[in-house]
């Protein structure tokens, strides 16, 4: 079984969208999927289920993990993940997706060190930038930017002789207009992944096709019996496909349905 943590230290970058469709093209394609949603106070992938689950559409299966008993830390979380690993692999999963929360916590740490890739959303924000390098600039400055995260994930791989993870920075809600703001962010990013060792991805552009997704449970990529499939949407499908497809090639997986291959 393979196992993909989507993370992220600030909100608003696609992450749980990109939780969503990636979860359901690798379903569409055959995999059994289970999602770890750690986002417990709203629980928007648990929704997104139940709305695909109305509208009888092929779904993911969404669950929590709590880890209950006083504070615990990252040894307890990875733990906790691993025997949640043991039981999906019994159950026979295929793929399991970790979404973590936006805030440095052990369950966010222990999902990334035990990824066999790591998906990080960003956008073309220089807020972005502030929350994941560490920079010279003003009090915008993160006290806990995401290199320390990668940083310590890296050592943990190096301490246990693991080097066949993969990690990718993935640039999601891009404007469909070329900025100057968003040129220096993309510069700025793929300096930073260049020394990382991060590989810079674009994802998910800003399109209507995701914005009533996780309200109605129909993604881009869905054939939905009785209605067309809309030209708006066409873009969002080939972005999406395209994304599952390097997803697909990191971890080695082959499709196991004819359903995504005409998809």
């Amino acid at each position: 079984m393979k196992v993909i943590t989507i993370g992220s230290f600030k909100g608003g970058t696609g992450k749980t969208t990109l939780a969503a469709v990636l979860s359901t093209a690798l379903t569409l394609r055959g995999f059994k999927t289970l999602v770890i949603e750690l986002e417990t106070s709203t629980k928007p992938l648990a929704r997104f289920e139940a709305c695909r689950d109305f509208a009888d559409l092929s779904h993911p299966n969404v669950q929590d993990l709590l880890c209950s008993g006083g504070q615990p830390d990252v040894k307890d979380w990875q733990i906790m993940f691993r025997q949640e690993m043991t039981e999906a692999e019994r159950r026979g999963y295929d793929v399991m997706i970790v979404d973590t929360a936006s805030v440095w916590k052990p369950e966010v740490i222990a999902a990334h060190l035990m990824a066999d890739l790591v998906i990080t959303t960003v956008t073309e924000s220089p807020i972005d930038l502030y929350q994941i390098m560490p920079t010279s600039g003003p009090s915008m400055q993160a006290s806990r930017p995401y290199a320390q995260l990668i940083d310590l994930v890296r050592r943990h791989a190096a301490q246990n002789n693991r080097h066949d993870f993969g990690w990718f920075m993935c640039i999601n809600r891009r404007s469909h207009l070329r900025t100057k703001v968003g040129d220096s962010v993309r510069e700025q990013l793929e300096s930073f992944t260049e020394n990382t060792n991060v590989d810079l991805i674009y994802g998910l552009v800003d399109r209507v096709g995701y914005r009533n997704m996780m309200a109605t449970g129909i993604t881009p990529l869905d054939d939905v019996e009785g209605e067309p499939v809309q030209k708006s949407l066409l873009a969002a499908r080939t972005e999406s496909n395209r994304l599952v497809g390097k997803v697909m090639l990191s971890l080695g997986l082959r499709a196991k349905t004819l359903e995504s291959a005409a998809a």
